[in-house]
């Protein structure tokens, strides 16, 4: 069965992608539940991983200082609290559980794994088949405004900076360029092709990978 990786530019549709094709292909669709299987390892809750995951070393960092700034008492309440947020989820930690769980992943044989550098985390893996979508700016920032109902101005925004974040955090950790087509196998624009055209061709080629 396959592994799929899907990278994608913020707004592009790789959460509704992925889904879709791992309805189709009967894999496991790893997004929101490695998010929460990073949390169970570092202890922490979910919502802190979100706030870090895909993000490069020198956010993590202004956030846990933000944090400190704001409220040290919420920082360091007790033993656990402690332990997540001073000693334990530097950005290398964080990003190496995130690396140990993609790997347990693949060695599934059947997942699509969205987001979490998987194309690079995998690129060595083999029959890994990985997928980056994208699109024009300004339907992205269009889908992001209406989805949580934000100004062209706030939407704009959001959009710059996850793509901003996406970008160092691949740098960071793999020393590649998340948005060179070389590091993927197929590259489908969102604003040209539709999403279940977009899984449709990505079907299609697995199939022939297995025939």
């Amino acid at each position: 069965m396959p592994i799929v990786t899907v990278s994608r530019e913020y707004g592009s549709g790789g959460y509704v992608f992925g889904r879709s094709l791992a309805a189709r292909l009967g894999s496991d669709f790893a997004d929101a539940s490695l998010v929460e299987e990073v949390a169970r390892r570092m202890r922490c809750p979910a919502e802190v991983v979100e706030r870090w995951d895909e993000r490069s070393e020198s956010l993590i960092l202004r956030l846990l200082r933000a944090m400190q700034s704001a409220n040290p008492e919420s920082v360091a309440p007790g033993p656990v609290a402690r332990e997540v947020y001073v000693d334990t989820p530097s950005p290398e930690r964080v990003a190496a559980t995130v690396r140990e769980v993609v790997l347990e992943e693949a060695r599934s044989g059947n997942a699509v794994i969205v987001g979490r550098g998987g194309a690079f985390v995998l690129r060595d893996h083999p029959g890994a088949l990985h997928v980056r979508l994208v699109g024009s700016r300004l339907d992205r920032v269009g889908r992001i405004a209406e989805r949580y109902s934000l100004s062209i101005e706030d939407a704009t925004e959001r959009v710059d900076d996850a793509d901003r974040e996406r970008a160092r955090y691949i740098k960071h950790n793999f020393g590649l360029e998340w948005k060179d087509p070389a590091n993927y196998d197929l590259v489908f624009n969102t604003s040209r092709v539709a999403i279940e055209d977009a899984v449709e061709s990505t079907v299609r080629i697995l199939e022939r990978r297995t025939t």
